[in-house]
C-alpha cells in the first residue's frame, strides 16, 4: 500500500475544499466535466484505506477527531473523493494530449513492481495481507501509471534557465541545505556519555554505530542516514545536526526515541551542489500549478454525504 499512498499524496495537489456540492444523486459521488464517479468506485477505495488506517492505528482510528474538528474518517472520505476527481481530470487531459497507457505498458509496470518486492509469491502475499483483489490492484496501478506518464509529459516540456534557478536558490537556500549524517542511538544518557568518551579517545564512529546503535536499520551501514533536508528528522536531532560542520561529532542529543550522537559527513549548501534539486523543485511547482489549473477550469459537482 505504500506506493498507492504516495500516489494519493501526489494526487491531492488541489485544495481539499470540495466545490460545487449539490443534492445527493443515487449511486454517484461526483461529476467531473460530465463524467460520473460512482459510489462503488468510492467505496472500494475507502474500504482499502480504512483497513490500512485501522491496521496501523487500531480499530476505531477513523472516529478520532483531528485538529480541524473533523474525524479521521471524514477527512479520509474527502481525501478519497479528491483523489478520484484528480484521477479523472488527469485521464481526461491525457486523452486530449494523446497520452496512452497500453496493456503492454501496464503489464510491464506491474511486472517491475512484482520484481521489486521479491517476485510472484511475495506479490500474492502482499495482496492477501492488504486484503486487495488483484482486479483492484491492477486498476489502481493503471491509474498510477497514467498519472506518472501525465507528469513526465508535462515535465519534459519545461526548461529551467540558470537565472531562474539561481533566483529560486537565493530565495530558499536556508531550506534547501542537505546534509549527510550518521548517528548512534542509545537507550540511556549514561550509555551515550560513556560511548562519547570512547569516540573522544579515537574509536571509529562507524564501527561503534554498527555494534552499539539501537537503530538497527542504520547500524548495518555504520549509522549512515544518507542525505536529508530540513523538516525530515526529529526537531531536536535536526537542530543539532545542521549546526555541525563536516566531520564534526555532536555532544549527546536527547530526543523522544533516545540519546543520539551525530556525525556529519557532508553538507550540500552551494548553488552548484543544489542546482539539480532546485531545478526539480521548480518543475514540481510548475506541475502543481498546472494540475491545479485543470481543477479550477473543470466543472465539478460532488454529492458525497
Amino acid at each position: 500500500m505504500t506506493r498507492n499512498i504516495r500516489y494519493l499524496i501526489i494526487a491531492l495537489i488541489a485544495a481539499m475544499v470540495l466545490s460545487g456540492c449539490s443534492t445527493e444523486q443515487e449511486g454517484i459521488v461526483a461529476k467531473v466535466d460530465g463524467h460520473e464517479i460512482t459510489q462503488e468506485e468510492f467505496d472500494k477505495d475507502f474500504q482499502v484505506y480504512k483497513d490500512l488506517y485501522e491496521r496501523q492505528l487500531g480499530e476505531g482510528a477513523l472516529d478520532q477527531e483531528g485538529i480541524d474538528g473533523k474525524t479521521m474518517g471524514e477527512s479520509l472520505k474527502e481525501s478519497i473523493l479528491e483523489k478520484l476527481i484528480m484521477e479523472r481530470l488527469i485521464q481526461d487531459d491525457n486523452e486530449r494530449k494523446g497520452i496512452e497507457v497500453t496493456e503492454e505498458d501496464l503489464q510491464k509496470y506491474i511486472d517491475e513492481y512484482k520484481e521489486s518486492i521479491g517476485g510472484e509469491e511475495s506479490y500474492q502475499q502482499f495482496l492477501q495481507s492488504n486484503s486487495l483483489s488483484e482486479e483492484y490492484f491492477v486498476d489502481n496501478m493503471g491509474k498510477e501509471l497514467r498519472g506518472r506518464k501525465h507528469k513526465e509529459d508535462f515535465l519534459s516540456g519545461i526548461s529551467i534557465s540558470e537565472e531562474q534557478a539561481r533566483e529560486y536558490y537565493e530565495e530558499n537556500k536556508d531550506n534547501l541545505i542537505e546534509i549527510s549524517a550518521s548517528h548512534i542511538l542509545l537507550g540511556s544518557e549514561a550509555e551515550a556519555l560513556s560511548l562519547a568518551e570512547r569516540l573522544d579517545a579515537g574509536e571509529d564512529f562507524a564501527q561503534l554505530a554498527t555494534t552499539q546503535s539501537l537503530d538497527s536499520v542504520s547500524a548495518v551501514n555504520g549509522g549512515n542516514l544518507g542525505y536529508f533536508g530540513k523538516g525530515q528528522m526529529i526537531p531536536e536531532f535536526e537542530e543539532v545536526a545542521f549546526q555541525l560542520e563536516e566531520g564534526q561529532i555532536s555532544n549527546v542529543v536527547k530526543t523522544e526515541v533516545g540519546y543520539h550522537i551525530i556525525k556529519v559527513q557532508d553538507k550540500r549548501e552551494s548553488f552548484d551542489d543544489l542546482e539539480e534539486k532546485v531545478n526539480s523543485l521548480i518543475k514540481e511547482q510548475e506541475y502543481f500549478e498546472y494540475v491545479q489549473s485543470l481543477r479550477d477550469d473543470a466543472t465539478i459537482s460532488t454529492y458525497l454525504d
